[in-house]
């Protein structure tokens, strides 16, 4: 058999293991019994080791040497340097390791919800010991160039190490803090949007705006849970949101959120599905797509000149708002709490808390006992407020339940990369005219040309500077944000 082939044999079976995870993931955490949580770990173990083997096998080895010595073309020659990435990573990583992590995120995560829902930290606490414990194993049986943070971040944002981004978040920091403090400044009246919003009819809003998106519901489902989340791949992409009946804002955009990860999954070209081409490039490319459609296109007055009319007319507590003060209402500066709730401007001190925090812990200066008072003291430095309870402190996020260690940096990248994808979409489209008419389907095509259609052609960094031609810069994302919120704040920044 051809050589390419019989690994992309190989690949497509390892990528059904991962699609059928993905389905049990997402069981797990919308209609999985509570109960259930120790069998779910049994069975993600289990999947866990027959894709391990399954990608680990000498065979696979000799193919990647094979093909490593052939002449290929862009595509193949791409495709070759992602599973050789995957399989130095597995063959590095114990079998049974692997399914230990498996077999520990339920319990993990059942207990996350329970020391949420109880606000009290040392209910997750050992879980969450023994989630770092794995973890650590992992950063030392991969190998790190500088720090054990540079093994994780690596899962989530390839050909990356801690100390670039370190650097880029410098820079963002250096000039964003100046900016929220002007803003900070202004004493401008909160427009407060309180009521009722039944979340039936929130959701079928919702839904008109996915659709109008270009969000297959025909290969995907919207549903409710704890933390919304974006999971599976092509034809079975599936989002979640979370309602409050006294403010539709939340849900509102993290369904457009969500629903820019779901499109950027379903946008891959059918015919590199199950390879690495029919993936995402980064999570921070992910991110960018989500936050782009959330921030740069939901939260523009563009966007709700054409959906207010609509939203204003099914929500009668809108009805003594006029679209400036709604538009105001969902872009408000202020610090708060609850980072995915956090505003444009301040969400990115929230990321850069988390990854400070990540540092400390797998350098063995942060102790589990000592996350929640670190978490508050770096609350209080950077947004100036206090956590008043460790639920809507460092519980509120479900990442190191799943031991997703290095995933929050890549939402900050995102951000950056959003702004700079964007300005160049402006140069080749009228954006803002089309959203203003509801036009979303031209965006979305752009998106599908230069991104989504893509997968992991290009390391992220290169795809940035193949789409924008040139390499990642805060700039686009700062002179947004002084744009925008200079011209809403009626200050000079």
């Amino acid at each position: 058999m051809d050589p390419y082939k019989e690994l992309m044999n190989v690949y497509d079976e390892v990528s059904t293991i991962g699609d059928i995870s993905s389905l049990l993931g997402w069981d797990q955490n919308t209609y999985m019994p509570r109960k259930a949580a120790a069998g779910r770990g049994t069975q993600s173990a289990f999947l866990s080791k027959l894709a391990h083997r399954k990608i680990t096998v000498p065979r696979v080895g000799s193919l990647l040497e094979r093909l490593e010595a052939e002449p290929l073309d862009e595509v193949k020659s791409a495709v070759v340097r992602e599973v050789r990435k995957i399989y130095t990573r597995k063959t590095s990583i114990p079998e049974e390791l692997e399914a230990e992590i498996a077999r520990s995120e339920p319990l993990s995560m059942q207990a996350w919800v329970d020391a949420k829902q109880k606000k009290d930290f040392s209910i997750f606490a050992p879980h969450l010991e023994r989630v770092l414990e794995l973890k650590k194993q992992v950063a030392e049986k991969v190998g790190y160039p500088e720090i054990p943070y540079d093994a994780l971040l690596e899962e989530y944002e390839p050909y990356t190490r801690t100390a670039q981004v370190k650097e880029v978040f410098e820079r963002l920091r250096k000039r964003l803090v100046p900016i929220i403090e002007r803003i900070s400044e202004t004493q401008k009246d909160e427009v407060h949007i309180k009521g009722e919003f039944k979340p039936e009819v929130q959701e079928n809003f919702y839904k008109r705006i996915l659709r109008d998106m270009g969000y297959d519901f025909e290969a995907g489902r919207l549903d409710t849970t704890e933390h919304p989340f974006t999971i599976g791949t092509g034809d079975d992409t599936r989002i979640t949101t979370h309602y409050y009946a006294d403010d539709p804002r939340p849900a509102l955009f993290s369904c457009i959120h969500e629903g820019g990860h779901a499109l950027y999954e379903q946008g891959f070209l059918k015919e590199n599905m199950h390879t690495p081409l029919g993936e995402a490039c980064s999570l921070g490319i992910h991110e960018s797509q989500s936050r782009m459609w959330e921030n740069l296109i939901g939260r523009s007055l563009s966007f709700w000149k054409h959906y207010y009319p609509e939203i204003h007319r099914i929500f009668p507590a809108l009805s003594n708002i006029p679209l400036e003060r709604f538009y105001r209402a969902v872009n408000t500066v202020r610090p708060s709490l609850i980072r995915v709730e956090a505003d444009e401007v301040t969400y990115n001190m929230h990321i850069l808390i988390r990854f400070e925090l990540e540092i400390e812990i797998f350098n063995g200066k942060l102790g589990v006992s000592e996350i929640p008072g670190a978490w508050n003291d770096k609350y209080e430095k950077y947004l100036g407020i206090v956590p008043e309870n460790d639920g809507v402190g460092c519980l509120q996020d479900i990442h190191w339940s799943i031991g997703a260690f290095g995933y929050f940096p890549t939402y900050t990248l995102g951000n950056l990369y959003a702004s700079q994808f964007f300005d160049a979409m402006k140069r080749e489209i009228d954006v803002e005219g089309l959203l203003e008419n509801g036009q979303l389907l031209p965006v979305l095509s752009w998106l599908r040309k230069n991104v989504h259609e893509r997968g992991k052609l290009y390391p992220a960094s290169e795809l940035v500077r193949v789409v924008t031609g040139r390499e990642l810069d805060e700039s686009h994302f700062i002179d947004h944000v002084k744009r925008k919120y200079g011209n809403l704040y009626g200050i000079s920044l």
